[in-house]
């Protein structure tokens, strides 16, 4: 299902302690893990850039939330967030 510029799936999949991993904008890279035996339970996110493999990325921000559906949507806010960004800068000239 998609939330403005990423797919996700809702919330009941990480409920089910699925991890999820999407790519946008041609290498912006994120992956979303329940961390349900936390404590407090949390969703984890990681983003990183580039043609490669999470195992093999050089994570560039990690964030958690909160293991709930207002936790969710903020993840979604902020994976958005740091997509707009991402999409401003690629559309910036280079010198």
């Amino acid at each position: 299902m998609y939330h403005g510029l990423i797919d996700v799936p809702t919330f009941a999949y990480f409920d089910f302690g699925n991890i999820w991993m999407g790519s946008l904008l041609g290498d912006m890279n994120y992956r979303i893990e329940p961390l349900k035996k936390a404590e407090p339970p949390a969703l984890k996110v990681s983003v990183w850039y580039g043609e490669i493999c999470f195992e093999l990325g050089q994570i560039s921000t990690e964030f958690e939330e909160e293991f709930s559906d207002d936790g969710y949507q903020r993840v979604i806010a902020k994976i958005n967030e740091l997509a707009a960004e991402y999409r401003k800068k690629l559309s910036e000239p280079r010198n």
